[in-house]
């Protein structure tokens, strides 16, 4: 149901899945039901008793728009993935980290990969402001309960308890520890060889589309 122009309600923010894409959106639930979906320039009123929060000093500023689509890649830091799936863009976001800079092909190891990837997961994790996390991970695993504590709690807690985040980095450190063709074959599921064009991004390309990615887009990937 669109919010028309003009109208006056009262009611609670909440969210629901979209029946024609299956995401789930952020609106308002009146008293009698109705959902009004949240579109930008959508005009509200905070009724008074209803106080904003105050920011403490010693509280970390949530992220803005410009970190969002921009990002704030320190310069140590270059954007890695194993070589045979540079050209392709859904396995690139999958398996894409950001290292430090100063580390050789060579110097990549299983624990480094492991340690990247648990912070790409919790980058992921602080840029998502349109989504709650619980709706987030009650959409891909059936476990809100997971989304407590800081971005870093959360990411530990979907390491320790869900497979399906730990699967990627197995993949990488086995291929990392033998390249041999079974090794690939997994890491490229559901890819192959054969049907990968031969068309390997640049790391400018693949530290864009990494700031660019979301964490429901990652999460369908897995």
């Amino acid at each position: 149901m669109e919010m028309k122009k003009g109208i006056s309600l009262i009611g609670t923010v909440s969210s629901r899945k979209c029946s024609t894409c299956g995401h789930h959106e952020i609106g308002i639930t009146t008293e009698d039901g109705a959902f009004y979906p949240l579109r930008p320039g959508t005009l509200i009123q905070i009724l008074k008793g209803h106080p904003a929060e105050e920011h403490r000093s010693d509280e970390p500023s949530p992220p803005s728009d410009s970190y969002i689509q921009k990002g704030e890649t320190q310069p140590e830091q270059r954007p890695w993935v194993p070589d045979p799936v540079k050209s392709e863009r859904s396995l690139r976001l999958k398996y894409g980290v950001m290292v430090k800079a100063g580390l050789e092909f060579n110097h990549i190891n299983g624990d480094i990969f492991q340690a990247a990837y648990l912070e790409k997961l919790r980058h992921l994790i602080e840029k998502e402001i349109n989504i709650p996390i619980t709706v987030i991970l009650d959409q891909f695993f059936t476990a809100p309960h997971l989304a407590s504590g800081d971005p870093g709690e959360i990411a530990l807690a979907m390491w320790q308890e869900l497979e399906e985040i730990r699967k990627p980095v197995l993949l990488v450190r086995a291929w990392l520890e033998n390249p041999g063709e079974e090794n690939l074959r997994n890491l490229l599921r559901p890819k192959s060889r054969e049907n990968i064009p031969d068309n390997p991004a640049t790391d400018e390309e693949l530290e864009r589309e990494l700031e660019q990615l979301s964490l429901e887009e990652f999460l369908e990937l897995l």
